[in-house]
């Protein structure tokens, strides 16, 4: 039993994601309800939590909100929105984006890899080889 108290990551999730609309973090299954540009910021921050983080609960944490996300909407939105939220050179961020894609929305994995074929950084090539065959 946890009294109602929420664990320091989750609220710290929870508190970006409401800054971007109010108890928005209770309602990402319902993300198609909201503007579209509400969405998208949602989805930027949830990315970013999944893709810049160093803490695997809070990386966790964003894969599992971005996981409620109904899926035809992901495809829709998720390629525009990681292209604005991930360097695609840095090694780090570009190999949780492969993680979260595996995830999250499989059916984008290839997508993803084709970003990281040809980057002149050996590094994000090597991780694009990794996740090629899945």
């Amino acid at each position: 039993m946890n009294d109602g108290i929420i664990p320091p990551y989750e609220l710290r999730l929870q508190n970006e994601l409401n800054k971007v609309s109010p108890n928005v973090y209770d309602r990402t299954d319902d993300i198609e309800s909201l503007p579209e540009s509400i969405g998208k910021k949602v989805l930027a921050v949830l990315v970013e939590f999944a893709c810049y983080s160093q803490n695997l609960t809070m990386i966790e944490l964003a894969r599992n909100k971005i996981k409620t996300i109904p899926s035809n909407w992901l495809m829709k939105y998720f390629p525009e929105v990681a292209k604005k939220s991930i360097n695609f050179e840095d090694e780090w961020e570009y190999r949780r984006l492969l993680e979260l894609l595996s995830e999250a929305t499989p059916i984008l994995l290839k997508w993803g890899v084709e970003l990281g074929v040809n980057s002149t950084n050996e590094e994000v090539r090597e991780a694009a080889e990794d996740f090629k065959g899945q």
